[in-house]
């Protein structure tokens, strides 16, 4: 069976104040975590904890749904001394992507039934609403001539190692600059796609792709995350505009697919944790 793409949207309200970690895709994976457990879905439980590069399982920071900007919830470096709170009788939720065959659709729908009351951390919620999507990797790809990427959270957009002969540190972008982007989408792509929708020559998209969009407006802002009591990673938010220049249609097709791609499982480094959520979308 070819592996698919489930999109899983998941709504939820403290009954009382709940204080927050500072990044709040810990309190995704916490909630995901007690639900599956829950209905003995063992079987998820191993895919969100895989060790391999490319995870199975991505997992967003939680959103506040009362707010009408919708904003993914973590603290910087230069907001480290307001906390995160998520207030009783709210409306919060956050996306979970599954790119694997193995898992079943119907064990995540009885798992993910609306109505549970779950202990979190010192308070507890109600889960209001599950929603599910399904799409195959056929199906993607998004059309028009320019391209909106928005960056809901700090996106780690690396240089790839892979690139040079010489052993390297690790070394993020402050700019989205295409070749990386494609790099991202299309080592993930990779590993899930079938074989017959596999991209053979990754390098030479990604080398396409700072060809064939071309910016046309911006606005970017870096950003320090406290994630944990150490570990302060830094990246960038914000919006870019492209112009998708079609110089090579076959080239073309897998850079429309890959994009599309980013909605459901981000960009750049960490993505399993919350980090380069993206929203793409065309402008006529």
């Amino acid at each position: 069976m070819e592996n698919q793409i489930v999109r899983l949207s998941i709504k939820f309200r403290p009954l009382e104040n709940i204080l927050s970690p500072p990044y709040t895709s810990k309190i995704s994976k916490t909630i995901l975590f007690s639900l599956l457990d829950g209905a003995g879905a063992e079987d998820i439980l191993q895919k969100i904890e895989s060790t391999q590069p490319q995870k199975p399982v991505i997992v967003t920071p939680v959103a506040n749904l009362s707010d009408p900007a919708r904003r993914f919830l973590f603290k910087t470096v230069s907001s480290r001394e307001k906390p995160i709170i998520l207030g009783r009788g709210g409306i919060y939720g956050f996306h979970v992507t599954l790119t694997s065959s193995s898992i079943s659709l119907q064990r995540l729908i009885e798992a993910l039934s609306p109505g549970t009351r779950l202990k979190l951390f010192t308070g507890e919620i109600l889960v209001e609403d599950t929603v599910f999507e399904v799409r195959s990797y056929e199906s993607l790809g998004i059309k028009g001539d320019k391209v909106h990427i928005a960056f809901m959270t700090p996106t780690l957009l690396s240089f790839p190692k892979e690139w040079v002969k010489i052993e390297t540190p690790l070394r993020h972008s402050l700019l989205p600059i295409p070749c990386f982007i494609i790099w991202s989408l299309a080592q993930h792509w990779n590993t899930y796609a079938s074989e017959k929708l596999k991209i053979r020559n990754v390098k030479k998209l990604a080398a396409y792709s700072n060809y064939a969009l071309v910016e046309l407006d911006y606005r970017l802002k870096p950003v320090t995350v406290v994630y944990d009591e150490k570990r302060r990673p830094r990246g960038f938010i914000g919006w870019i505009l492209y112009e998708h220049r079609r110089l090579r249609k076959k080239l073309s097709m897998y850079i429309e697919k890959l994009l599309e791609y980013a909605n459901y499982i981000g960009v750049g480094r960490s993505r399993s944790i919350g980090f380069g959520v993206t929203v793409v979308r065309s402008i006529e």
